[in-house]
């Protein structure tokens, strides 16, 4: 067969594959439609569920999938997964969109991925990770809390310096490696937000998540996933607290959302910070917490410093290329779209 034909015989192949993808994408966006009418609540109607699959999870999911075939291009089939860093603020959507992206890539055929793949009904792998997981047990928490316990920014969980660094750089390493030859399963640590009376625990680790090869993509989500700390003085400006936390934020991009780590990632975008009180508020209620409505408060209040001194940054300077995923007070999603290129 001359070139022409071998050419030909490939871009009726692509031509073939790209119909098929979209027919999928077609198919899992109607499931959805129908999965959230079922949960729809009095106040939202069909145009309400087709705004939120066709505006927000689709674009999202075909932007993950279009970085995943870019990823394992670049890099073979036996690189580590492609981890996605999710950042924003605390009840406003992340762990919602987490799971239902990660659902939409579980019903993905390989061979979206890979056209070298045969069409053996296997699926893309993906699996979530949440900056939570890391944080540090009941313990050592306490131990921190009374080791300065003039600080209200580190007395809970939360801020940076209430998360054991090392655990995660070593489940993140971990995860790089599972895809490799010979490789043991990836045991990712879970915290239990529930226990202690709300004030939280890492489940032991028989409650851990097994992730095992093929790995192809992770959503790594978290309030303050990619914040970049600032002077001393800016921080004391804010929060004479925040200077603690400010220091111990430095060690976290190197061990956790460096370059080295996080291939890419979603940004959620608001307005005010000040909408995280009433989103903990009703999360705590509908999950039955053990807080009080006081404790929440005195809760969030512990984060705000942090949303103040390090939000501007990130929502002026994300991530070159992020998909940036702005949302109102409602949570309505207003726009989605990728951040500009920058010299960071």
């Amino acid at each position: 067969m001359d070139e022409r034909g071998v050419d030909g015989t490939r871009d009726e192949f692509m031509a073939s594959e790209t119909s098929a993808y979209e027919a999928h994408v077609a198919r899992v966006a109607a499931g959805l439609c129908d999965l959230l009418r079922e949960r729809a609540g009095p106040d939202e109607d069909e145009e309400d569920v087709r705004n939120r699959v066709y505006r927000y999870y689709v674009p999202v999911y075909e932007e993950v999938m279009t970085r995943l075939r870019a990823w394992r291009e670049a890099r073979g089939a036996s690189s580590g997964p492609m981890i996605v860093g999710v950042s924003a603020p605390q009840g406003c959507g992340k762990t919602t969109l987490t799971k239902t992206i990660v659902d939409m890539i579980r019903t993905t055929p390989r061979r979206f991925i890979d056209e070298s793949l045969s069409d053996d009904g296997s699926c893309v792998t993906a699996a979530t990770l949440s900056m939570d997981d890391f944080y540090l047990t009941a313990e050592a928490q306490t131990a921190l809390a009374a080791s300065v316990p003039e600080n209200r920014l580190l007395q809970y969980r939360g801020n940076a310096g209430t998360h054991d660094l090392e655990l995660g750089t070593k489940t993140l390493e971990a995860l790089s490696m599972v895809n490799e030859a010979q490789s043991s399963p990836v045991l990712m640590p879970r915290y239990d937000k529930l226990a202690f009376a709300g004030r939280g625990d890492r489940k032991p680790t028989n409650e851990w998540e097994s992730v095992s090869a093929p790995l192809d993509v992770v959503l790594f989500e978290g309030w303050m996933m990619g914040f970049e700390p600032i002077s001393d003085e800016s921080a004391r400006e804010i929060d004479p607290h925040l200077v603690a936390v400010n220091n111990h934020l430095k060690a976290y991009k190197p061990a956790l959302w460096g370059n080295a780590r996080v291939a890419w990632w979603i940004i959620f975008k608001v307005s005010e910070p000040k909408w995280v009180y009433e989103w903990r508020l009703e999360a705590e209620r509908k999950t039955g917490g053990g807080l009080t409505d006081e404790q929440v408060k005195d809760f969030v209040d512990r984060f705000m410093p942090a949303y103040n001194a390090y939000l501007p940054a990130l929502y002026e300077y994300p991530p070159p290329e992020s998909l940036v995923v702005v949302v109102d007070k409602y949570r309505e999603v207003l726009m989605v779209h990728i951040s500009d290129k920058h010299e960071l």
